[in-house]
């Protein structure tokens, strides 16, 4: 993920990520310095995403849950 350019955005149906083969769980830091679990998506360019709501992130740290 390094050269990216990390945002966060609102999800407009949140269920639909849990499913989707794109969707991975994943901590996030914040422009503030404070750690959130949130949904990566590997697509980049879904349909569900609130793009009005649009924050800058830290880092990101892709979770296993195949393990």
């Amino acid at each position: 993920m390094a050269g990216r350019q990390l945002k966060v955005v609102r999800l407009l149906e949140p269920e639909l990520c849990l499913e989707c083969r794109f969707g991975q769980k994943a901590e996030v830091e914040m422009a503030d310095g404070n750690m959130q679990t949130m949904v990566y998506c590997r697509r980049l360019d879904c349909d569900n995403w609130d793009y009005g709501s649009a924050e800058s992130a830290k880092s990101v740290r892709v979770t296993d849950d195949a393990a």
